[in-house]
Parts: C-alpha cells; sequence; structure tokens
C-alpha cells in the first residue's frame, strides 16, 4: 500500500480542495466544504495510513512469530497424540523435553548438541535405558514436524540417529543371591520384604500391578492372582495367574487376618530401600534390585525352554518380541508357564 507523500489544502472557486500525492506518484484531490473540514480529513487520511501501517506491521510479526517447543508440544498433543494408545506416558515423555528445553525455546534452535545434551541427561541422571531415551527422542522428531506443518518452521536442524538397543539382558537375580538377601531380611526382621520379593520374582508382575492387588483379587481355592489393569493403554489387558506353590505360601503369609484392604500396602519406594540395603550389606553385584525381578522369572521361563509367546502371555506383554531376549518359539499356554516356574524352587 502506498503511503501519503503530501496533502496540501487550497481554496478555490469551487471550494475548498485537497491536492493529495502519494508514493506510488498517484495524484488524488478531494473536495471539503470549509477549511477546518479539509483539515480533519487530511487528519483522517494520515491517521487510515498509520492504522494500515500498524496492522500490515503485526501481519508480519505473527506470519514470522517464533515458534516454540511448547507451541509443537501443544500440537502434537492436539493433532497427534490425543486419543491414541498409550497417551499418557507419551505426553508425559514430550513434557520432559519440554522442560529439559525451557517451553520458550524456538523448535529451529533446538539443534543436534542439544539433543544429545538432553539424551545425556536422560542416561546420566534418570538412569534411562536405550529403548526409553529413543522412545522419549521419537516425540521430539513429531514435535519437529509440528513445526514444518503448522509453526511454518522451514529450516529445522538435523537430528541424530537413535541409540542402538542391546535387548539382551544377562544380570538377573541368581537363587543364591534371593537366599543371602533373605536370609539378612529375615535376620533384622523384615519379613514383610521377603514376601513382596519373593512375589516379585516368582510371579513376574509389575510392581505397579502388585501395589493395586487386593484381596478379593486373589483366590485361596483356585490358588490364582487377578492383575487388572488401572486404565487401558497400549499394553496386554487383566489376566490371571495361577500362583506358584512359593508364591502362594508369600501371599497366604501377607493376607493373613485382612479382609478388604490391599494385599501389599507397602509402596515400591520403601521395598526398594530395604532390598538395596540387603543387597549392598550381602556384597551383591549391582543390580536393579526391583526391576530385575520381572526379568529373573522371565530368564527362568526361557531356561526351562518357554516360547517367546508363553513368556509374553505369563508377564503381560503386547509383544512377544518383547521376550526374544528370552527364547525364540512359538506357544501359549500359562499352565506350562506354571509348571516351569515350580520346578525351579528357590528357598526363602
Amino acid at each position: 500500500m502506498a503511503n501519503i507523500l503530501s496533502a496540501n489544502i487550497h481554496y478555490r472557486k469551487t471550494g475548498w480542495t485537497i491536492n493529495v500525492i502519494d508514493s506510488d506518484g498517484r495524484r488524488r484531490q478531494l473536495s471539503a466544504k470549509s477549511k477546518r473540514d479539509a483539515q480533519e480529513k487530511v487528519k483522517q487520511l494520515k491517521s487510515e495510513e498509520e492504522s494500515q501501517s500498524i496492522k500490515k506491521e503485526n501481519d508480519l510479526i505473527k506470519q514470522f512469530k517464533v515458534y516454540t517447543i511448547k507451541n509443537a508440544f501443544d500440537d502434537a498433543v492436539k493433532h497427534q497424540w490425543t486419543g491414541t494408545a498409550g497417551e499418557r506416558a507419551t505426553i508425559l515423555y514430550a513434557l520432559q523435553a519440554v522442560d529439559f528445553f525451557e517451553p520458550n525455546t524456538p523448535m529451529a534452535d533446538i539443534d543436534a548438541g542439544a539433543v544429545l545434551d538432553f539424551k545425556l541427561h536422560l542416561k546420566e541422571e534418570r538412569n534411562n535405558k536405550p529403548q526409553t531415551i529413543n522412545a522419549k527422542y521419537s516425540k521430539i522428531r513429531v514435535m519437529q514436524q509440528m513445526a514444518i506443518q503448522f509453526g511454518r518452521v522451514r529450516n529445522l536442524p538435523v537430528l541424530p540417529k537413535n541409540l542402538k538397543l542391546n535387548n539382551h539382558r544377562d544380570r538377573y537375580w541368581l537363587d543364591w543371591e534371593i537366599k543371602k538377601v533373605c536370609a539378612y531380611l529375615e535376620k533384622i526382621g523384615r519379613d514383610d520384604v521377603i514376601r513382596y520379593f519373593i512375589f516379585l520374582c516368582e510371579m513376574g508382575c509389575r510392581p505397579i500391578e502388585m501395589e493395586r492387588n487386593i484381596v478379593s483379587e486373589f483366590d485361596p481355592i483356585k490358588k490364582t492372582i487377578t492383575f487388572f489393569k488401572e486404565q487401558n493403554d497400549n499394553k496386554n489387558g487383566n489376566r490371571t495367574l495361577p500362583l506358584t506353590p512359593l508364591a502362594l505360601q508369600m501371599i497366604q503369609e501377607q493376607v493373613s487376618g485382612i479382609s478388604k484392604a490391599k494385599i501389599w500396602p507397602q509402596t515400591t519406594a520403601s521395598m526398594y530401600f530395604q532390598l538395596k540395603k540387603a543387597a549392598q550389606h550381602c556384597d551383591i553385584k549391582p543390580i536393579r534390585v526391583i526391576k530385575d525381578t520381572r526379568h529373573t522369572c522371565g530368564t527362568r521361563l526361557g531356561m526351562a525352554g518357554l516360547s517367546s509367546l508363553q513368556i509374553a502371555a505369563w508377564l503381560g506383554h503386547s509383544s512377544p518380541a518383547m521376550c526374544e531376549r528370552y527364547v525364540h518359539m512359538p506357544h501359549d499356554q500359562h499352565a506350562e508357564c506354571y509348571e516351569a516356574l515350580t520346578k525351579l524352587r528357590v528357598a526363602a
């Protein structure tokens, strides 16, 4: 839009006129009833020109507004993550990235070096495994897509590749380690920790599944336990498993005198502290004291010749591929898992 170079007021026989010359060379002539009216029109012309200039400037600012990682997060939640399987975990992972880089950081400034710092933070400070780091890193890639699609960001840095995964874990609770830790816990009067620990090693359930168990989910007649999902997610649904003899003994001792309360009122954090202290006292080499109870159960099943499908069904994994570190064969029977575990007894 052309600007007004000049607006001169003249009086002629026909009345008052305003001669306007625009920056593009165009000339205009406006009429007015009086000099005061002419002055008001000139003032109005300049006001309109100023308003148009401000609007144009605001449009440019809006067009080139900095698109931040928080903007990308909001768009990803709105357009991609809402309603998907594992929505809650996805959003929590993405929020860790937003918090690390700070919400007002432009997406265009998040380069390979910044991402490597984020990965190092996840590894060193959060003790995340490669697969977890890659899962969180993938959320940054999605937010980059949002920046291109909704933020009109034309140039984004090239990000590094995913970390290599090593799914072949070789650290789990050995039988002699379990016996030694249980002996120490018995000596200091922590039978509650022993029951918690043995049950996890025997059944291979997730600690959070254990924390949710109430007495009514234990069937003393059928000798089974049911693990209910708190909400639907990308993993398997509810599952009912036969209790191994040792797991049955632990849960019977635990529910003695309890009618409607939780079976395991202890928190995972408090159990972790006691088991960690016991492992250190017994000079047991570094182990993820609670996480590796689940791996211990899976390893026992794999050593007994059970298939990936069988192990996945017992542990509650959504895919047999998650259990390929243990075995590489196809079948699916809880009964055989139960039989295999009952043959591998561990004394408390």
